[in-house]
């Protein structure tokens, strides 16, 4: 675990909003799962999109994290946010790949990716531990020079 290495930035965003976000993946996620309604993994698929990508003051989880954030859990502690954008395209593949094998009809192997999703939003929500940077270290730095 020592040689884990994650993406680095100069901005910082509260560290809560990531945990909170994680929480509404994994409950969107368990919905999904349940229901297999194909609205879930677009919502979540546009969200990733435009944290990972775009502005997050206009993403619907993370607007909605920073009001229970600000209400209930500031605690004032910054985190670099480059990680949380290299997780939020992790999470935009997984949540690409879910939509369209459920819309293709492989909705085993899609609520695979689901449940594995909820794995590591939990992980994220629960111990504040990102799987984004053990792949960052094991399939992205090597290839960096």
């Amino acid at each position: 675990m020592k040689n884990i290495v994650c993406p680095l930035s100069t901005e910082r965003i509260d560290e809560n909003i990531p945990r909170v976000i994680g929480f509404f993946v994994v409950i969107l996620s368990i919905l999904y799962v349940i229901s297999g309604l194909w609205v879930i993994p677009t919502l979540l698929v546009v969200d990733f999109y435009v944290r990972a990508f775009g502005n997050g003051k206009y993403s619907l989880l993370a607007g909605i994290a920073r009001v229970v954030n600000t209400s209930y859990l500031n605690n004032g502690r910054k985190t670099d946010k480059a990680p949380k954008v290299f997780a939020a395209r992790l999470g935009l593949v997984f949540t690409v790949l879910i939509l369209v094998l459920n819309l293709a009809g492989f909705q085993m192997v899609s609520n695979s990716l689901a449940i594995l999703l909820i794995v590591f939003a939990t992980l994220e929500c629960v111990a504040n531990f990102c799987v984004g940077c053990i792949v960052f270290s094991w399939f992205v730095k090597p290839y960096i020079r």
